[in-house]
């Protein structure tokens, strides 16, 4: 959002209910960009609780 507001840009998506020329459409922009973000944060997480169990029971992750 930063980026559109800083370069007097906005996204229209055909495919879903998303305008940022509006404040609703901000919100939703703003709404999905945070769960997105939770999602990779949630992801990496988990990769790292795993390698670290296989790890303790002595599996070496190649690289």
């Amino acid at each position: 959002m930063k980026f559109l507001d800083e370069n007097n840009a906005y996204l229209d998506c055909a495919n879903e209910e998303i305008n940022t020329t509006n404040s609703s459409g901000k919100m939703v922009a703003r709404l999905l960009t945070t769960v997105s973000q939770n999602e990779i944060e949630r992801t990496s997480e988990r990769t790292k609780v795993g390698l670290a169990g296989a790890i303790k029971e002595g599996h070496v992750p190649s690289t």
